[in-house]
This record gives structure tokens, sequence and C-alpha cells, in this order.
């Protein structure tokens, strides 16, 4: 089942709420009405902003905006489970454009198995 679109929209004032003029400057740019696309190897994923070879999109199965690059139009190519509130991501965004590096942190899908506690 998809996630409803009601509670993307949710997702993005609350995060947009939270955001500092910098980061809304930002957005204002690279935002786009949310639009799902497909999420190598998950389903669909809702995707928020654009800028350049990166999409910003909500992770439903992770609960959280992450980054990820794309290549074709509709897809998403990297699996992210960083739960980022959207003010995040896109500040993220920020000190990628500002450095011209990514330095992460960077997140890869479920390991299954037990958790060793500590």
């Amino acid at each position: 089942m998809s996630f409803p679109e009601e509670k993307i929209w949710d997702e993005i004032n609350n995060g947009w709420s939270r955001m500092s003029f910098k980061q809304r400057f930002l957005w204002e740019t690279m935002k786009r009405l949310p639009e799902e696309w497909q999420l190598r190897g998950y389903g669909k994923c809702w995707v928020v902003a654009i800028i350049g070879s990166t999409v910003i999109y909500y992770n439903q199965y992770g609960h959280g905006f992450n980054l990820s690059l794309w290549v074709k139009y509709g897809h998403i190519e990297q699996y992210q489970s960083l739960q980022y509130g959207l003010e995040e991501a896109v500040e993220r965004m920020l000190k990628v454009i500002e450095t011209g590096y990514d330095i992460g942190p960077w997140g890869g899908p479920p390991i299954p198995g037990e958790y060793p506690g500590s």
C-alpha cells in the first residue's frame, strides 16, 4: 500500500515550519509537487524536491526524508534510512552546495537478524 498523499503534505508542512530562512530559500528553488517514484528494490516513495542529479524523497519504510541520486526520471537510485525531517534533508543539501561534497551520513537497507544487545 502506498503512503497517502495527504500524509506527505503533513510531513512537508511540518518540515517547512521548522526550516530556517536560508533553508526555505533553497527549498523554494528545488521543491516540486509530490510525485511517487520507484525506489529501487522497495516500491514507491514520494519525491518532493529535485536539484541537479539529487532528489529528496520521503521513505515511508524508514519514516523520514532522504537524499538520493537519480539517473532516470521516476526512479530513485539509493535507499536511505536516516529518518531526517524535511528541514534536515534541506540542510544536508545546503552543505553539499556550500562544500561541493556530500560528507554523509549514509544509510543502507535494513540487515535481517537479531540486534545484539550491549
